[in-house]
């Protein structure tokens, strides 16, 4: 198959673009800065698109590029793609894209995927990859990928592209949010050596504030602001922060151990076992 990859010298479009070939696959990368493109083509043996027009050529397009240039993206695309082309985007949001293809590319194929890892994975081997198909084409077709990603090794799962938004505001969203204001916080209180004297949790927090930190701050802030429902979310995280901080500022131990012992007992009812996760923990920070 002919795959081209639009933002081909971006981190994941270099990823999809090493992976796709590495399956038997013709891959050609496509962005707006040839100089920039060249050698990275070269460096992953694939070739690289000099032209937008090239792209209609292609059984298959990949779409990785910002969401803050993926309308401008497609309104360019559009007049060279070619009836019923495969045509999947990247983004890690899905509502506002998903739409966005059906407008600009009613011709076509499309279909809303989100690879949910990051360009240092060496494979698919069990990463989770998410599919949002809105109709019974698109679900065929996300069928067939889910088939071919299984095979690869990858876990994958088909939900509306408004169920995916509700899930990545947490997985995603929340999650940079607590690690950027735990890195905020922790670099605020000037204590040179702090890692060299944590023990197993904060060595987990340590890592997560830092490999956050290693991220492109654009992308995170596009995340962050072209994520609608997050707002809601960090809104009520903040809330809740502040009456547990309440709790410590009062002294109130026995209400902290209530509020907490409340969550141990929900969280035994919907996910039996999770005590594991404690020397789960140890496992990920064993000393090296």
């Amino acid at each position: 198959m002919k795959i081209g990859i639009l933002g081909g010298s971006g981190k994941m479009g270099q990823w999809f673009g090493r992976f796709l070939t590495e399956n038997g696959h013709q891959v050609w990368l496509w962005g707006r800065n040839p100089s920039k493109l060249a050698p990275i083509a070269t460096r992953l043996g694939v070739q690289a698109a000099t032209r937008p027009d090239m792209l209609g050529d292609m059984d298959c397009l990949i779409i990785s590029v910002p969401i803050d240039t993926f309308e401008d993206t497609l309104r360019e695309l559009a007049p060279f793609t070619k009836p019923d082309q495969l045509v999947f985007d990247l983004c890690s949001v899905k509502e506002r894209p998903v739409e966005l293809m059906h407008q600009y590319l009613p011709h076509c194929r499309t279909l809303g995927t989100h690879p949910v890892f990051g360009p240092g994975a060496e494979s698919l081997k069990g990463y989770n990859f998410i599919l949002t198909p809105t109709t019974a084409p698109e679900t065929d077709l996300a069928q067939g990928v889910k088939t071919w990603l299984e095979k690869q090794g990858g876990n994958v799962r088909l939900i509306s592209p408004e169920e995916h938004d509700r899930l990545m505001s947490v997985v995603l969203g929340l999650a940079h949010f607590i690690a950027i204001v735990s890195a905020d916080t922790l670099l605020g209180q000037n204590l040179p050596g702090i890692s060299s004297a944590g023990g197993t949790t904060f060595r987990l927090l340590d890592t997560l504030t830092k490999s956050v930190l290693t991220e492109d701050p654009g992308l995170y802030a596009s995340l962050q602001v072209n994520m609608p429902k997050l707002p809601k979310l960090e809104a009520d995280f903040i809330k809740r922060a502040t009456e547990w901080a309440e709790l410590v500022k009062n002294g109130d131990k026995a209400e902290f151990a209530r509020r907490m012992q409340t969550l141990k007992d929900n969280l035994a009812r919907t996910e039996p076992g999770f005590e594991k996760a404690y020397q789960a923990m140890y496992h990920l920070n064993q000393p090296r």
